[in-house]
């Protein structure tokens, strides 16, 4: 069975979600992956990825711009490509995998993510929007089936009028097998908060600043924060004034997973920002796989995120609970922290792993590609 992926633009890291499956199922189908721009770091070369966007030596925002002007390329390699299915990410920028998914008659299937979605929900006042309006109508016409990354988008999606007979949900999924418990470090005896995430004002990341501030009086401990973002020069301002905050920038994929391995919580204050919540958040499930607990506010698709008896969820924009459950973490005896890390891994693995999400792909692969030409 032949798979094209297909996605505007590819830029890896962060982006490790849209490669994940294909990676994985490799064995089992075979996968080419189909966009306008991409920058790609440490992809193994069995995963052909094709890019559309002229002058290869510009950095990646400058070859973005020609994003409209290679989509009629796109399509036309797509269909050619001659694909059981062709897999979209994100309904915004759809128009070559539906305009191929036309050409060939091949079935559509779309994955919305969240920015998608809030988009379908707004008035367009500007060019691109109405561009995304646009985009969002034909794959919402075209698709076989559309998956949403979480129950809260799915109900989102419907009230923002994707057509409710043509979604399922489908759980993005981490790697169990890459993140794994790892050895603690002991030798620093100030237990350590982990911020991963983009710096900006709807993940949280003041909030948590804020938090770690009050407590830090009270209970000794370090807040290590890596991303990148509009935030960025006030995140390292603060590294700056306060010897317990560590700003590490954006990590590779190995930095990412060694800091979740010697964390003693990760907290994600995920919140409601212009209009748009968390639709899912990967680096929670990729903490509880490596046996992290986690703290987060109880904001959008975060709750189906976080498995039972591995942290807590705390009211939205609750700052002062916020640190209460930061200060039960910190003083939590050892017998009650090995609980949590154990609850983390065993939802990890049995409800939200990468293997679970492959299964339950591949069957829509193999469902969707029995109605093909049909």
């Amino acid at each position: 069975m032949k798979i094209a992926l297909t996605k505007s633009s590819l830029l890896i890291p962060p982006t490790y979600f849209a490669v994940a499956h294909a990676l994985k199922m490799s064995g089992e189908m075979e996968f080419r992956f189909f966009t306008m721009a991409a920058e790609t770091a440490g992809i193994p070369a069995d995963l052909p990825i094709v890019d559309f966007a002229p002058q290869r030596h510009l950095p990646f925002k400058a070859r973005e711009k020609y994003l409209p002007v290679v989509m009629p390329k796109m399509a036309r390699a797509i269909a050619n490509y001659g694909p059981d299915v062709i897999h979209q990410h994100f309904a915004t920028w759809s128009w070559p995998a539906v305009k191929a998914s036309r050409r060939a008659g091949t079935p559509l299937l779309t994955t919305v993510h969240g920015a998608d979605v809030v988009a379908a929900g707004r008035q367009p006042t500007s060019m691109m929007a109405r561009w995304h309006q646009y985009n969002l109508r034909q794959s919402m016409e075209q698709s076989t089936r559309i998956l949403a990354v979480s129950r809260y988008l799915a109900g989102l999606a419907v009230q923002n009028g994707f057509p409710a007979e043509k979604i399922d949900v489908h759980y993005q999924g981490v790697d169990t097998d890459v993140f794994v418990p790892g050895q603690r470090n002991t030798e620093n005896p100030a237990p350590v908060a982990l911020f991963i995430g983009a710096l900006n004002q709807q993940k949280g990341i003041a909030h948590l600043i804020t938090a770690s501030n009050e407590l830090i009086g009270t209970v000794p401990h370090r807040l290590v924060v890596a991303g990148r973002g509009p935030l960025e020069e006030e995140v390292a301002a603060a590294a700056k004034q306060n010897a317990h905050i560590t700003f590490l920038g954006q990590l590779d994929r190995p930095g990412v997973l060694q800091q979740l391995q010697q964390a003693d919580v990760l907290v994600a204050p995920s919140r409601l920002h212009n209009g748009a919540r968390e639709a899912a958040g990967l680096i929670l499930l990729e903490a509880q796989a490596c046996g992290t607990p986690v703290i987060a506010y109880n904001s959008g698709g975060i709750s189906e995120m976080a498995g039972p008896g591995s942290g807590y969820l705390v009211p939205e924009d609750d700052i002062r609970s916020l640190r209460r459950r930061m200060e039960d973490i910190f003083r939590m005896d050892r017998p009650s922290m090995e609980q949590l890390r154990t609850a983390a891994r065993t939802f990890a693995v049995t409800e939200r792993s990468l293997q679970k999400s492959c299964e339950e792909l591949s069957r829509h692969y193999h469902q969707l590609a029995a109605t093909n030409g049909s």
